[in-house]
């Protein structure tokens, strides 16, 4: 006959205490046995999935503490359950070991990342504390929770028909004013200023310090995003970071930081720092860089493109320019040469009729005065027949004859050189050194020609004014049209 097993008596647990001679525990005895059940309960260690939160590093002895929470799946930030985890050096050694012996190099530990980690559930007995003691995580399961995340985010954008949306934003061709968002002191801080700041343009930066790694780099990156777009001299928005693991970087597939980013009504550039992921943030926006210093060379050679437009431009202005006078300054000569030649002809011919009057005059006169010295003759002949009288009256009569004359040809010379006087005015007034010394000025078109009408100006040509010391070159920018 088969022995009958004693069955377990189900009996209260003081009454358990007393049979076993125990009236009162302490509370390190309590804890303890406490201790004692839950790794009856769940055995050697077990496997937990979650989310890592407030991860702190100590940094004497080299452990690792966080927590670990789990989430609703609608993303709510709010945490369903929170468990305390502690991962001692000894075991982060072993484990770091096991990773690099897989070839997996790129994984480190930071708040916000799913882990699925093997671990003791243990009390804390001077606390009283409930926590998990982890001996290794399963970096699989991290990375396919990343990816996971990362597809979620990019069909939700391509749903709300934002990923293009930042790249359509004008970047202008002289970013001079920068809001960066990153972490002031950082070594991506100083990579970047170093090169734009270092450059010999008038770059100016306005930083805003934000956590570029751990649970507050959403929140305040986002924050970043918000306060520099509304500010109106920012020509582009940089958010940068240093490299880091393939977990460092998870943060930056997160839908809200991407969503800000690509609803920035300013162009963004991400200078993330890893070469071989691309982040969502990188996907959503204007331009993406592998570094900080990609970016900031990529903003000073923009500027260099323009500077060296410039210069180019004005070199080329320059040499059209000297073309262009030295062309005016040939016909300007030979024009002034025609002028100077029809003004010494009409001198010529003014003079030539001025001499030919002369003569004419001349010999009018000498004919006036032959014909009184014949009459004077007779009336002599005559008067030495008759009476006194008659002489004196003829003697008379001659000398106002010659008064007259003289009267007369005065009168016609002074005619003559009047008119000289008046021709040689003219001429002098018509030379163009005397026109331009009144205040006026000779205006030569593009091709060099002297401009006499508005509508031969087109808005943009370059002119050149002609005054009476130097000349002015200027580019017409309005015409009136003629009032007549």
């Amino acid at each position: 006959m088969a022995a009958r097993t004693a069955e377990p008596l189900d009996l209260p647990l003081p009454f358990l205490l007393w049979l076993m001679g125990v009236d009162c525990l302490s509370v390190s005895e309590l804890n303890e046995r406490a201790r004692e059940a839950l790794a009856g309960c769940f055995g050697p260690e077990v496997w937990v999935a979650g989310e890592i939160f407030g991860l702190k590093e100590h940094a004497k002895s080299g452990h690792v503490y966080f927590d670990l929470v789990e989430k609703p799946a609608a993303g709510s930030e709010q945490y369903i359950a929170r468990i305390s985890c502690a991962f001692f050096r000894g075991s982060i050694v072993q484990w770091q070991r096991s990773l690099h012996a897989a070839g997996l190099k790129g994984f480190t530990l930071s708040s916000g990342i799913e882990v699925k980690l093997k671990a003791r559930v243990d009390l804390f007995v001077k606390e009283g504390r409930y926590q998990l003691i982890v001996s290794e995580i399963d970096p699989s399961y991290t990375f396919g929770a990343i990816e996971r995340r990362r597809a979620q985010t990019i069909e939700t954008l391509r749903g709300l028909g934002l990923m293009e949306r930042n790249k359509a934003r004008e970047l202008g061709e002289l970013p001079l004013t920068i809001g960066l968002i990153t972490s002031h002191g950082s070594a991506a801080y100083q990579d970047f200023t170093s090169i734009v700041l270092g450059s010999p343009y008038a770059f100016r930066i306005m930083l805003y310090d934000s956590h570029m790694q751990g649970e507050n780099v959403v929140k305040e990156v986002c924050a970043g995003i918000r306060a520099l777009q509304k500010v109106p001299a920012i020509d582009v928005i940089v958010i940068i970071r240093g490299g880091g693991a393939r977990t460092d970087l998870f943060v930056f597939d997160d839908l809200t930081l991407c969503r800000a980013v690509a609803e920035c009504t300013k162009p963004v550039i991400t200078g993330i720092g890893h070469e071989i992921d691309l982040s969502v943030a990188d996907m959503v926006a204007h331009t993406r860089f592998v570094t900080p210093t990609d970016a900031a060379r990529f903003l000073v050679s923009r500027v260099d493109g323009v500077w060296a437009f410039l210069e180019e431009s004005s070199l080329s202005l320059v040499s059209h320019a000297r073309r262009l006078l030295d062309e005016s300054a040939q016909r300007l000569g030979r024009v002034a040469a025609r002028i100077a030649l029809a003004t010494q002809q009409r001198s010529a011919r003014a003079r030539s009729s001025l001499h030919a009057a002369l003569s004419s005059l001349m010999q009018g006169a000498t004919g006036l005065v032959g014909a009184h010295q014949k009459r004077l003759v007779r009336l002599c002949m005559e008067a030495r027949s008759g009476p006194l009288s008659a002489l004196h009256q003829a003697s008379h009569a001659l000398k106002a004859r010659q008064g007259l004359m003289l009267r007369d040809i005065s009168q016609g010379l002074k005619e003559r050189l009047a008119a000289l006087e008046s021709h040689e005015r003219e001429l002098e007034l018509m030379r163009p050194a005397r026109v331009l010394s009144r205040g006026y000025s000779i205006t030569l078109a593009a091709d060099g020609g002297v401009l006499r009408d508005a509508s031969r100006a087109a808005i943009d040509d370059h002119i050149v004014s002609v005054l009476h010391q130097g000349r002015i070159r200027s580019v017409v920018c309005e015409k009136e049209p003629s009032e007549q």
